[in-house]
């Protein structure tokens, strides 16, 4: 019994320190053998002054209120922040010349871990630092592209368009035939003066012949 009212008596002594700092505490023992603490003994009790020190106060950690005020996302589901550990553009490589004479161009990406689209996550792709596309697909094609050279990016989004991976800008040439001059004069359309094209020369008319003279009575 007196140990049980010992342990009860610790903590609730514990509670009421913070309270009691400025005021003088007590601690007693009853005619049961129960501890006893308070800042005014019984009379005729045999009390002591017990020194009550300050509590320990707990140092905040550095960004804790940041990280309470995450929200917190469904179990499976990754991070927002860094939740691709990998995004890398396989295709075209960095500083590759790609022979596209109709101007297309297809990119691939490589994804860690694989791309999940059902959580709406999906890729943006960004050429010359402007969005040209997006979609759950990790390849795209660029149509009608000149000869130049061009920057590239891909960006893995959420529904919500946080930004879930990143890979880095790479720079690729597209390189197209080049027609010769005398090759364009040749498919160009004959150019007419503003009259219209020439006409083409009539075929000329074969001669008629002479009418028979139906001779006169005498």
């Amino acid at each position: 019994m007196f140990r049980i009212a010992v342990w009860l008596a610790l903590p609730l002594a514990a509670l009421l320190a913070p309270a009691l700092l400025s005021a003088d505490v007590y601690r007693w023992t009853d005619d049961q053998g129960n501890v006893h603490f308070g800042d005014r003994p019984p009379e005729g009790s045999r009390s002591e002054s017990v020194d009550v020190r300050e509590p320990m106060r707990g140092v905040p950690l550095e960004g804790a209120r940041e990280i309470l005020e995450r929200p917190v996302r469904p179990r499976g589901q990754p991070e927002a922040e860094g939740a691709y550990q990998r995004v890398a553009i396989a295709r075209p490589g960095d500083g590759e010349g790609v022979r596209a004479n109709d101007g297309n161009v297809t990119a691939e990406i490589e994804i860690e871990p694989a791309l999940d689209a059902d959580a709406g996550h999906r890729v943006v792709w960004l050429l010359d630092g402007e969005a040209a596309g997006e979609g759950s697909s990790t390849s795209a094609t660029f149509e009608g592209l000149n000869r130049g050279a061009y920057t590239l990016q891909a960006r893995v989004v959420d529904e919500s368009g946080q930004e879930l991976g990143a890979s880095d800008t790479i720079e690729f040439n597209v390189l197209r035939m080049a027609i010769p001059r005398s090759q364009q004069q040749q498919q160009r359309p004959q150019q007419f003066p503003s009259g219209g094209a020439p006409q083409a020369p009539q075929a000329p008319q074969a001669p008629r012949a002479p009418r028979p003279v139906t001779p006169g009575p005498n």
